[in-house]
């Protein structure tokens, strides 16, 4: 039953962006993509996936547990951080600082929490930045990259 409430609700708000992002007036094209067709995408996949909730709800009658909310209230504390520091650190370092801490939040060892967040960082700054085009923030540190 939850599982139907929590996918219409997120339903509702996947409609929300995608009228949102048809209505983005941009003077100038700076993108080859435009910033209407990330947000449409994400929607799209949002409503597919809670479709399919609707449809085909889960069985499982599990409940979070004091801990599972306390790392979901961090997590959410954790992701306006990176919003944060998103602009004046840059994509690679915020991103590697909020992948690393999530790693080791849900259960693996710091080091190896922190090489999986360099490098989730750097390959999807230069997919994005290089690949696609996009303009990423660099940061104080990469200034000129």
């Amino acid at each position: 039953m939850f599982d139907r409430i929590f996918a219409g609700a997120l339903l509702v708000l996947s409609g929300l962006i995608a009228w949102t992002a048809f209505h983005f007036d941009v003077p100038f094209q700076y993108e080859p993509l435009g910033p209407k067709a990330f947000p449409i995408i994400l929607s799209i996949v949002l409503a597919t996936s809670c479709v399919w909730m609707i449809v085909k709800p889960d069985k499982n009658s599990w409940y979070p547990t004091k801990e599972i909310l306390i790392k979901i209230v961090i997590g959410l504390m954790i992701m306006v951080l990176y919003a944060t520091l998103f602009d004046e650190m840059g994509f690679i370092i915020s991103t590697t600082i909020v992948g690393a801490i999530f790693s080791w939040l849900f259960g693996e060892k710091p080091l190896r929490a922190f090489l999986y967040a360099l490098a989730l960082s750097l390959i999807s700054y230069f997919l994005l930045a290089d690949l696609m085009e996009l303009n990423v923030p660099t940061g104080l540190l990469f200034g000129d990259l």
